[in-house]
């Protein structure tokens, strides 16, 4: 490996690599679909420049409708205009698309001719209350600019953001961040489905400015904006060199990101690796160079694809200057794969005595097609920060000059080449898969797990969630690439029990994954097979009349009045999901009984005794159940249940069904003390009523809020709250004896804090069925 590593490195130009690598990057800065445009055609003509045959000039929808493997395609965007000019004494210009296009977050679309006089107001001042409607909201430096973010900003009727988020502030402060993700989902790219808006992206030193200036009240500014989204084309370029196998290596090298080393470098190193495999012969294998936008680019390319590919290797982002080393990673196993032996032997070689560290097997970024659905093991050659180094990421400090350093560059590319060429001309035994030691453990959520077998039905790992409504999607844990998610879902195969790839993914990642752990991916799993992503070859299910079989056994009788709390993903699977579970407890109840659920919100602007800082506060809307944080069950009873009677109180109100449901909901005010005497708690506690939890444990025991109001606690304080008028505007309510802080009954084990052990010694009643 060292003589082919020394033969190759030889025949590298570095500074030749270096300055088309610069080159590309000036393409692709401007970061509009006509720059994408000009990249593939410079990336087309240097494939032929250098001879590489078979190169492919290709088109995809950019539409942001057309699906390829549960990636939705964006919508073109372009822009030329994109500035903000305070209305300050200087008429500070704080961004200017023309002098830099990181300035304008993409996405922005346009302002009305000649611009618009907008009011600028803090991150702060937003979760204060402050009304952000036609207004632009200046984050916190801290924040990024996301979907948690951006969607609330939206939905009280904000104009845009201005951000001064900087991976790497310390080291570059007049940095600017690229963002390219300001989308409403877990979706990279703006897509058909995102709302309007203007963002832009300004320094650190102008950040705090802007802060300044806003928190002194009634700060405007002019914003210009000439951004459109537009039904277009999303270009990608690929050639093929023959081999006598028509069996293909895939090189893979994103495009549109305008960074020197994510991944204009890698394109470009792609490109000398393919001249040098031409200089040495007909490989074994056929290699096929990819030139795409990360994920998408790469799914539609597959999914278009009519060959046979056996693996290949991800050139995002290998090193470009000494601050980096080498990540040498393995795909997850899925697909056997002999370039994955060959990576190993590669770090075991010490090529070239260049810094690199063999990882442990990942699946995340443009690896995901190593996925079992799709087929395409895929190794990387990633960068790493060696110590002492600050991490940067999309920072305009990976654009300047002195950044790349060429002779580093060119001795990653030469590594990377060593091992395609190794893989290339491979003529040894099929690859298998390794074989892991596997230890049986049981756990409550293990032993559940071993009698569910699950299939996958879709082709692609479920990225966009394309199949489900938005108002229905939720945050997949690790967001599916980045975790062991992806390994469970990899696995998944029709035949083997989850229990099964639970320890194989726990084997081949080097980890112990707790039973809180195994829950959550049980209830993602469960949350992806409802939504046609996975099938239920065998799962165990809970059906209503089970549920309401299991409460009359500890106790529940027809005619009671309940509380009830819920946590539907610590119940496994229940048949029907969150309405399943409310028809069993009213099965349980019968046609003379009642079910009081909590429908609380957060619309706190003060509470206790200090500001809202949480990105979860809304304005109080009653028609909006979304707001409910209370789980899923609360939110589905008021979509799906329109007899169901809720009480008016702004934080805490109750959502139920039955014959006294009205009477426990109707007296309690939008501005009571939430547990008053007015409360539907005081009302359940005056018919005899019940608490009843079903898999949330007694920690959420908000009828003992009651007894804390009955009691005049001094843990009771006031809270500030905003509340949506009909017409879009808010005003602020003022409520006392609220319940801020911590309680000694928040916590897993609840039934062992002071109050429930002193009343179960006074005659409380706890019964409990599995």
């Amino acid at each position: 490996m060292e003589n082919l590593f020394k033969k190759i490195r030889s025949h590298l130009d570095a500074q030749m690599m270096a300055e088309k690598t610069e080159e590309l990057c000036r393409i692709e800065m401007g970061q509009t679909f006509r720059h994408y445009h000009q990249a593939i055609d410079w990336i087309c003509a240097e494939m032929k420049k250098v001879g590489i045959p078979n190169v492919e000039r290709l088109v995809f929808p950019a539409d942001g409708k057309t699906v390829y493997e549960d990636k939705r395609m964006p919508i073109a965007w372009d822009a030329s205009i994109g500035k903000l000019t305070l209305c300050d004494a200087e008429q500070t210009v704080a961004a200017d698309f023309t002098q830099h296009p990181f300035h304008l977050i993409k996405g922005s679309v346009s302002t009305l001719p000649g611009g618009e006089i907008v009011r600028i107001i803090t991150e702060q001042q937003f979760l204060a209350g402050e009304d952000p409607r036609g207004a632009m909201v200046m984050l916190e430096t801290t924040t990024s600019p996301r979907a948690a973010v951006i969607s609330p900003i939206l939905d009280q009727g904000g104009r845009g953001i201005i951000a001064d988020y900087l991976v790497g502030r310390y080291e570059h402060p007049d940095g600017l961040q690229w963002v390219n993700a300001c989308t409403e989902g877990a979706h990279w790219h703006i897509q058909e489905e995102d709302r309007d808006f203007v963002g832009f992206s300004v320094t650190l030193r102008m950040g705090d400015k802007i802060r300044q200036l806003a928190n002194r009240g009634g700060l405007k500014a002019r914003i210009e904006c000439d951004g459109r989204r537009y039904v277009g084309e999303l270009p990608a370029a690929t050639a093929l060199i023959p081999g006598r196998r028509k069996e293909e290596i895939w090189l893979l090298a994103h495009t549109f990101e305008p960074l020197l080393d994510d991944d204009s470098n890698g394109v470009v190193a792609g490109i000398e690796i393919a001249k040098q495999i031409m200089s040495m012969g007909t490989p074994e294998y056929s290699l096929r160079l990819v030139f795409a936008m990360e994920l998408y680019g790469f799914a539609a390319f597959h999914a278009n694809f009519k060959g046979k590919v056996i693996g290949g290797a991800n050139l995002d982002s290998i090193p470009v200057n000494s601050r980096s080393y080498c990540q040498l990673i393995p795909p997850i196993s899925s697909v056997p794969f002999h370039g994955v032996k060959v990576l190993k032997e590669l770090s075991e070689a010490g090529v070239g005595q260049l810094p690199c560290k063999l990882k442990k097997p990942e699946c995340f970024d443009d690896m995901f097609l190593s996925d079992s659905t799709t087929g395409v093991p895929t190794v990387w050659f990633l960068k790493g920060l060696k110590p002492g180094f600050q991490e940067l990421w999309h920072n305009s400090a990976q654009t300047e000059k002195g950044y790349l350093e060429p002779e580093i560059l060119a001795d990653f590319t030469a590594l990377a080449a060593v091992w395609f060429h190794r893989v290339l001309f491979y003529t040894g035994a099929p690859a298998e898969l390794p074989k892991l030691e596997l230890k049986p453990i049981s756990s409550p959520w293990r032993d559940y797990a071993a009698g569910q077998i699950y299939a996958r039905a879709q082709i692609g790992l479920p990225q966009d969630l394309v199949m489900v409504p938005k108002a229905m999607r939720k945050a997949m844990p690790e967001r599916i690439l980045y975790g062991p998610m992806v390994s469970l879902l990899s696995g998944m195969d029709g035949k083997k029990n989850l229990a099964q790839i639970i320890l194989e993914t726990e084997a081949e990642r080097q980890v112990s994954l707790t039973d809180a752990q195994i829950k959550k991916y049980i209830d993602a799993i469960n949350y992806l097979t409802d939504w046609g992503y996975l099938k239920a070859v065998k799962r165990t299910e809970l059906t209503p009349a089970m549920l309401a079989d299991s409460m009359r056994q500890a106790g529940v009788k027809a005619g009671d009045v309940l509380l009830v709390h819920s946590s539907l993903s610590k119940c496994g699977y229940i048949a029907g999901g969150a309405e399943g579970l409310i028809r069993g407890v009213m099965e349980a109840v019968g046609q003379d009984g009642t079910a009081l659920f909590p429908t609380f919100t957060r619309p706190y602007i003060y509470l206790g005794s200090s500001l809202n800082k949480g990105w979860n506060y809304r304005p109080y809307d009653p028609n909006d159940p979304s707001q409910v944080w209370t789980g899923i069950v609360p939110r589905v009873l008021l979509e799906k249940f329109p007899e169901a009677k809720r009480s008016r109180h702004v934080t805490h109100s109750w959502a139920g069904l039955g014959l006294h449901a009205e009477t426990c909901v109707s007296v309690h005010g939008p501005v009571d003390p939430p547990a008053s005497h007015a409360s539907p708690l005081a009302k359940a506690m005056e018919l005899g009523g019940k608490v009843v939890y079903i898999g949330s444990g007694l920690a959420p025991s908000t009828f003992l809020h009651y007894l804390e109001t009955v009691c005049n606690s001094a843990f009771l304080q006031p809270a500030v709250c905003r509340v949506k008028n009909p017409d879009g505007s808010l005003h602020t309510v003022f409520i006392e004896q609220h319940l801020p802080g911590h309680r000694d009954f928040y916590r897993p084990d609840a039934e062992n804090c002071k109050f429930f052990l002193r009343a179960v010694k006074a005659g409380l009643k706890i019964a409990e069925v599995p």
